[in-house]
């Protein structure tokens, strides 16, 4: 743990979950010029403050004094957020936690937000904090400089208000914005939707696909399971749930688990299933950390699945590693019964044979091309 020195006080910090050898810490510069920016401003008394995107807590544990709403679509956001608070003795209480799906304040006084790079993210959480802005609203956005383009600025001009930006500090800058009640920005794009192998897919913004199928997904959905090899099924790090819909639609006998870190990933596959099969053909849909630790119900009992499908991440928040592939693919083999799969597509280069050999002691090629490769091992 790692400790950071805020004008509010100094806080004990780590990432959730907290892995052996991880030396990220749990904040970066972004998240000091906002706390030094806040602490410069004349908050009024029992302002509403709502943080947003708030990757491992930083900005909640800092500000808990106010008591903050925090919006974190991230289920691993949400317990690094109760995780630091507790660390630091703090009634976790003082800070309320939402994801995007839930209501929000009617009217917020102060809004943070971590920028992210996704357009269509920023969209989404400029959309949602807009109607409850005023015209004295605090409204200030950090990000790392190399993420802060002239669409980003442009996005948030057409959502919120006349934006500035700040210099560069330590590689981040400020994004400081005025709320224009006048704005009218129209309706919103979001959720889209789309038809892949006659699955109705839907999609809400910032969810991984969602513009388009990407060519992994794509190059996986052609290489699944044949019907009838499997039943109970686990569609991991399920986005839009175009994986697990169209297994369904081939093989009617498969029963679905639908995971993600994501709420609005796990709201876009459940509306994808009721959308492709109506309301009465059963699924199971969770925001979680992997297989192991979800929002909603028990977990996975092991040996209880016969085939988990995933298209593993290569990258958790801006940083690039392979620690959520392990995390997938050792949870995996802990639920899949004997002989059970677990079915991988990946760039060539990120070497999951590897990891699927050191685990499961052995992994078969069913497909690759120049760019992708999809894997099995069996349990």
């Amino acid at each position: 743990m790692d400790r950071l020195d805020a004008p509010r006080g100094s806080f004990t910090l780590a990432r959730h979950p907290v892995r052996p050898g991880d030396r990220l810490r749990a904040w970066d510069a972004a998240d000091e010029m906002l706390l030094d920016h806040l602490d410069g401003q004349d908050l009024p008394d029992g302002a509403t403050v709502v943080l947003v995107d708030d990757g491992w807590g930083a900005l909640a544990t800092a500000l808990a004094d106010l008591r903050p709403t925090s919006v974190a679509d991230s289920y691993g956001a949400r317990q690094a957020t109760v995780a630091n608070l507790a660390a630091n003795g703090i009634d976790p209480d003082r800070v309320a936690l939402r994801t995007p799906l839930d209501p929000l304040p009617g009217r917020i006084d102060v809004a943070v937000l971590k920028a992210p790079k996704a357009l269509d993210r920023l969209e989404h959480q400029l959309r949602l904090l807009a109607p409850r802005l005023h015209a004295g609203s605090i409204v200030v956005a950090g990000a790392m400089a190399r993420h802060v383009h002239t669409s980003t600025l442009d996005l948030f001009a057409r959502l919120v208000g006349p934006t500035r930006t700040t210099r560069a500090v330590k590689k981040a800058r400020l994004i400081l914005v005025e709320r224009d009640p006048d704005l009218a920005p129209g309706p919103d794009p979001w959720p889209r939707t789309t038809t892949v192998e006659g699955a109705t897919v839907v999609s809400h913004a910032g969810v991984f696909s969602a513009r388009k199928l990407d060519v992994g997904t794509r190059f996986l959905l052609a290489h699944l399971p044949e019907p009838g090899e499997h039943v109970d099924v686990v569609d991991l790090g399920c986005g839009n749930g175009v994986v697990g819909a169209v297994l369904a639609r081939r093989d009617p006998d498969v029963r679905l688990t639908f995971l993600d870190d994501s709420s609005l990933a796990v709201a876009s596959a459940e509306a994808t299933w009721r959308a492709t099969f109506g309301p009465d053909r059963p699924a199971r849909f969770s925001a979680g950390d992997g297989l192991l630790d979800l929002a909603d119900g028990p977990p996975l009992a092991p040996g209880s699945v016969d085939l988990v499908v995933v298209n593993p991440p290569f990258h958790q928040d801006h940083a690039v590693g392979d620690a959520v592939a392990w995390q997938m693919f050792s949870e995996a083999r802990e639920v899949l019964r004997p002989g059970g799969e677990l079915r991988v597509v990946g760039n060539r280069h990120l070497a999951h044979h590897a990891k699927l050999t050191k685990l499961f002691g052995g992994h078969q090629v069913v497909a690759s091309d120049a760019k992708f490769v999809v894997l099995r091992a069996r349990r």
